[in-house]
């Protein structure tokens, strides 16, 4: 006999499968009558008159112990087949390298097996949707010549939504089986809503819909479609479902998830196909594999040296201790309730939180007087309601409400219930806070807040009290104290005390590493059955939440030496004594570190209270007593399909409910109306009159220009040289959604995000037919003499390469114009440059050189305008003594809004801010040398100049507007401080439509430096 043998081990599962000839037929037969849960399959083999048969191995958990799974299955075999009738191994999966170097096997791609069992045993096929236990791939298959072949692929991250792992963690929470959750979950008529993107939040959407009064059954069925539509919409992520389509993997013996893919994807059973084999493709594909082999390998079959070594992660780290944390939580100034007296002053701060709600009373002299923490329970008006009726039976008629504030992400809705005088994001909240505290009670300023509570986590980094960085985690809870939590309450140690006690006596805590909470939950579910001291364990999850916070949340941002650890999980000690020892850092827990946020509000509160001396607009103790209404509905924006509530108050409307990204949330007017005017706008209208005003519009030869890169300060230049020379300029439709599509599809490379819509915005000019498109090489840019060259960035001078090596666009590679051109050697270097071009328009050299002198004076205007209307708005914010804010960056991301998501304009329109883009500014006499010798970048300079010149005017603060891999900006930025001497804020753009973070970064920063808080004379002093 000569069987190939082919192994699919994964994070979950281990399956086998043995291919022999249709001679071997009764050997493996007979051995699959002697190995129990093993079987006989029956497959077509090369020619068409021969069938070839398969002996599949039974389906094998691996209950965290891969290497022993492996061994019993290899015992199992070889007891009934000799290994020396094995002619070959093959082995793929998460674990195929470690087992593979021990058996001396070959190890294959996943992708390329299952594509081979599809070939094999559905050679119709062409889509396979594989759910795993830790991975869920999607595979689009096409023949050519009979083989079966790759033409896209996808797979699933670091995050278990979309798995196996997902569905089997949630099941046991309602005391179901794996097996049982297909057939529990199709014999019920509704579905309860459930998170599909993370455990966490699954876990409280789960809680709410058993309050909602869904049972179990409902429950899994809803599990079951949020485990589909996760996948549909962030591993498929819009790609086509080509029909037949192979559903299989260890998910797919799940009849529920089977319903609900066919459901979400609108398929028949004939065009989603669940093989009965489905699990074994992965080995089946490897086995076939191994038959393709062009050399046998010497592999040991050899379930021995499994057994060898250990399977497991053996390292551990250093000890915990608590030399190196702070904790500030006997420094807590209180004042006792009993002692506030009939109409005294105090300030109500309130944090809502999608896990708790907290409320805080303070005194005149920042004191705290009370404190609660409630359990959010998706009811945030109830529990606000309660909170609020603690306190009031707390004074028993003592004190006066005299300011609130509310934050958090329930901070509108409640805000607008209660009758907030300031509403803030959570940054600012917790930066008050914090700060507030630092100056009392260490008279230090802090410069790095890290913030955990129980779904979400924070970072912000200050510079002087200022906000310029800050991150939060989106759809991933690892590293939150839900999962801390859940994993003590599993283990049955009490989180509060017992917890950090125990990982504090550890010796030798296990690595764990940073992982999603499923995942996580899985592994430490392994090393329990394997008898792992409960301390260890402990330490090695609280190491855990500090890995997955600083990678996940913080990555490679600053980390300072002054280092508040606050939210609840700050409570736990274990967790402050691993930041201290993996940063290597001091790190403080200030006082009442559960409730900061809640502090800096009512701080803030009091602020404005006597700033302005107005009265507040609380509207009671009683929510009851409040008149709104209330409509619920279920958002579709994204796989959670989160259960909404819209409350109105007052005709406002404001929301509750949404997990991914506060798509929901209202943006509000500010209290301050710009006094200046929209010069985005300005200059927007200006490049469209220039091209509005051609004289050569409707010219018999059509040449295209992409709005994009250059185009926003080059444009008057280039559409003048056209139009004189008698053609009719095109210019690309601003970006918009089809643009960035087809840019993202036709870019070979991995530039920035600009580049990638320039390949879009080619691609829209060439849909409409120019004759052709003017794509120059610019070297460089005009300079002062006795400055130092002035390039552009080497991706925008290489441009019109990049875009002629895209298989898409290079067909019209014979269309595109691209002179070289080198602005900072003048007119007479231009009329050599652009002569050939002028050329193959048509026109003549005189011609050539009479459109670039015009073109040059086109230019000149167009700078000297700006520069007149930025001296106005400068002029204008001086006079009415109001803050600009200088928009530092690249054109293409400062005026596309297709890069910036429009974050100019609603600086404006939402926080009524006076923004002032560097391109109004004339910067020729700056001088910057200083700050570096040889700043050769053109826009490196002109960032810098501008930077200095704010520094300059006190009115004048920094918001840095830049894209993600941009080389020439990674090293400006550090300049940027030492020019303007003052702290300023960086946004960094990378295509993903989402505005809400950034935003956030927006108003804490804008807060911080008193552009928004205009009645604080505290942060008019320290900005």
């Amino acid at each position: 006999m000569a069987l190939h043998l082919g192994i699919d081990i994964g994070a979950v599962s281990v399956t086998a499968a043995l291919l022999g000839d249709h001679s071997d037929r009764d050997a493996l037969a007979q051995a699959a009558t002697l190995l129990p849960g093993w079987q006989l399959r029956d497959t077509h083999g090369t020619s068409a008159d021969r069938t070839h048969p398969l002996l599949l191995s039974d389906y094998r958990r691996l209950l965290g112990e891969p290497l022993r799974a492996v061994h019993e299955l290899i015992a199992d075999l070889t007891r009934q087949i000799p290994v020396a009738d094995i002619a070959g191994l093959t082995v793929i999966g998460s674990g195929a390298q470690g087992l593979a170097a021990r058996l001396g096997a070959r190890s294959e791609n996943e992708y390329r097996a299952l594509a081979a069992a599809a070939g094999l045993l559905h050679p119709e096929a062409r889509t396979i949707i594989e759910m795993g236990g830790e991975t869920s791939k999607f595979l689009l298959l096409e023949r050519d010549g009979g083989i079966t072949e790759i033409r896209d692929y996808a797979s699933s991250g670091e995050c278990a939504a979309g798995t196996g792992s997902f569905i089997d963690q949630q099941a046991s929470r309602l005391g179901f089986e794996v097996e049982e959750i297909g057939g529990c979950a199709c014999g019920v008529d509704r579905a309860a809503r459930i998170a599909g993107r993370c455990s966490v939040f699954a876990k409280s959407d789960m809680i709410h819909a058993q309050q909602k009064g869904y049972n179990p059954e409902e429950i899994l069925r809803g599990l079951c479609d949020a485990v589909s539509r996760n996948y549909k919409g962030n591993i498929a992520r819009g790609r086509k479902i080509v029909a037949p389509a192979l559903f299989i993997g260890g998910v797919a013996r799940n009849s529920a998830v089977c319903n609900s893919l066919r459901e979400i994807y609108d398929l028949t059973d004939e065009q989603l196909i669940t093989p009965d084999n489905g699990p074994w493709f992965g080995a089946i594909g490897a086995a076939l594999l191994e038959t393709r082999a062009d050399a046998a390998i010497d592999f040991r079959l050899d379930p021995a040296v499994l057994l060898s070594g250990s399977d497991t992660e053996s390292e551990t780290q250093a000890p915990l201790d608590l030399s190196q944390v702070d904790l500030l939580r006997d420094q807590a100034e209180l004042r006792p309730m009993s002692t506030i007296m009939q109409g005294e002053a105090v300030y109500l701060g309130v944090d809502v939180g999608s896990v708790s709600t907290n409320l805080v009373l303070i005194d005149d002299e920042g004191r705290m007087v009370h404190e609660i923490y409630l359990p959010t329970r998706g009811r945030p008006v109830e529990v606000v309601g309660e909170g609020l009726r603690e306190i009031e039976t707390a004074l028993a008629g003592r004190g006066c409400i005299a300011g609130v504030g509310a934050t958090g992400s329930g901070r509108e809705l409640v805000g607008q219930l209660i009758g907030a005088d300031t509403i803030n994001d959570e940054i600012t909240a917790h930066k008050t806070g914090a700060d507030y505290i630092a100056r009392r009670l260490t008279g230090r300023e802090v410069d790095t807040i890290f913030e955990i509570g129980g779904q979400d986590s924070k970072y912000i980094s200050l510079e002087s009290g200022v906000v310029v960085d800050f991150a939060m985690n989106e759809a991933c809870a690892a590293g939150t104290g839900s999962f801390l939590e859940e994993q003590a309450e599993r283990m049955g140690i009490a989180i509060k005390g017992e917890f950090a006690e125990l990982a504090l006596t550890s010796q030798a805590p296990g690595r764990m590493g940073e992982r999603c909470t499923v995942f996580m939950e899985r592994d430490l579910n392994a090393r329990l059955r394997r008898g792992a001291p409960l301390p260890d364990l402990c330490a090695g999850l609280a190491y855990s939440i500090v890995f997955n916070y600083l990678n996940r949340v913080v990555g490679d941002r600053k980390v300072g030496d002054v280092i508040y650890f606050q939210g609840g999980t700050a409570y736990n000690d274990a967790v402050a004594a691993a930041f201290a020892g993996v940063l290597g850092k001091r790190i403080i827990v200030p006082p009442h570190n559960g409730v900061v946020g809640a502090i800096g509000m009512a701080l803030l509160a009091r602020e404005k209270a006597e700033a302005t001396g107005e009265n507040s607009d609380f509207r009671g103790f009683d929510v009851e007593k409040i008149d709104y209404s209330l409509r619920k509905f279920t958002c579709k924006a994204c796989s959670n399909d989160c259960d909404m509530e819209e409350f109105t108050v007052d005709g406002v409307k404001t929301y509750w409910g949404d997990k991914c990204g506060e798509r929901y949330r209202r943006r509000g007017r500010a209290e301050l109306e710009p006094v200046t005017e929209d010069l985005i706008a300005y200059k927007q209208r200006k490049l469209k009159e220039l091209h509005e005003q051609r004289r050569s519009a409707g010219a018999a030869v059509r040449v295209g220009l992409p709005r994009a890169m250059y185009y926003y300060d080059r444009f008057p230049f280039w559409a003048t040289w056209l139009d004189e020379l008698g053609v009719d300029v095109v210019v690309s439709e601003p970006t918009n959604r089809a643009i960035a599509q087809a840019g993202q599809e036709h870019t070979v490379a991995e530039p920035c995000y600009p580049v990638v819509l320039a390949h879009g915005h080619v691609h829209s000019l060439l849909e409409k037919k120019v004759d052709w498109l003017l794509l120059p090489n610019v070297i460089n840019a005009e300079a002062n003499p006795d400055q130092v060259e002035s390039y552009l960035c080497l991706w925008g001078q290489t441009l019109p390469f990049v875009v002629r090596s895209s298989p898409a666009l290079e067909p019209a590679a014979d269309r595109m114009l691209v002179p070289r051109i080198r602005f900072a050697e003048g007119e007479d270097r231009l009329k050599i440059d652009l002569r050939e071009t002028a050329a193959q328009l048509g026109c003549g050299a005189r011609e050539n050189e009479r459109a670039i002198a015009r073109a040059c004076e086109a230019q000149r205007d167009f700078n000297r305008d700006l520069y007149a209307k930025g001296r106005e708005v400068m002029a204008a914010a001086a006079a009415a003594e109001r803050e600009l804010i200088v928009l530092l960056g690249r054109p293409y991301n400062l005026f596309d809004e297709g890069v910036n998501l429009a974050v100019p304009r609603k600086l404006r329109d939402l926080y009524g801010v006076n923004v002032l883009p560097m391109d109004f500014l004339d910067l020729a006499d700056e001088e910057v040398s200083d700050l570096h010798h040889n700043m050769f970048w053109d826009y490196g300079r002109r960032i810098l100049a501008a930077a200095r010149l704010a520094g300059r005017t006190p009115n004048m603060h920094l918001i840095y507007i830049t894209n993600f891999k941009c080389g020439p900006d990674s090293f400006i930025k550090q300049y940027v401080t030492q020019a303007a001497g003052r702290p300023f804020l960086t946004l960094q753009f990378d295509g993903h439509a989402n505005d809400a973070g950034v935003l956030t970064r927006c108003e804490a920063y804008l807060d911080s430096k008193g552009v928004l808080r205009w009645w604080s004379r505290q942060a008019r002093a320290t900005a």
